[in-house]
């Protein structure tokens, strides 16, 4: 039997979220992001100093099934703000598919006290761009960055909500 919650993420739980950015990191981008690059970007993006900072501004939550984390979502944003960034939405490649991501969305969403948009930042060839275009986001922008040193193309992807039903993401 599947026990499966939605919840805050605590701090015990990021080894098993480190675990799944690097495998979906590794599936997502190593066709076109060097190894050496991802691992640095990793390192970085969930050090303890950054985590700290996440969790003091962050609405971080995890996709549980019995005591097994599966995937994550962190949003930034106070929850009275008008408009949410979703900084991070990784779920496990083995668990892909499976509407995981849709409800991490569509909870943290409804955390929200009254949001109006909905964006967030993907790189240029992560197969996820379809994913979020089915969510009803839309690219707004290309910008031309780099992972030190490595040339990437961020795609700005944004979405107007509707707060008829704050608990439904379905337009």
């Amino acid at each position: 039997m599947w026990t499966m919650i939605i919840r805050e993420m605590i701090s015990k739980d990021l080894e098993q979220v480190q675990k799944i950015a690097l495998a979906t990191w590794r599936n997502t981008y190593s066709s076109f992001i060097p190894l050496q690059i991802q691992d640095k970007v990793l390192k970085d993006a969930y050090s303890e100093n950054e985590m700290n900072n996440r969790f003091k501004n962050s609405l971080n939550l995890v996709f549980e099934n019995n005591n097994e984390i599966l995937g994550y979502a962190f949003f930034s944003g106070d929850l009275l703000s008008n408009d949410i960034f979703l900084e991070s939405l990784y779920i496990h490649p083995q668990h892909q598919g499976k509407g995981i991501g849709k409800q991490l969305m569509q909870f943290g969403i409804a955390k929200y006290n009254n949001p109006k948009t909905l964006s967030l930042v993907v790189y240029k060839g992560n197969k996820s761009i379809s994913f979020y275009e089915k969510m009803g986001l839309k690219v707004t922008n290309r910008n031309n960055g780099e992972f030190f040193g490595h040339p990437v193309v961020f795609i700005v992807m944004k979405k107007e909500l509707d707060n008829s039903n704050s608990t439904s993401y379905q337009k």
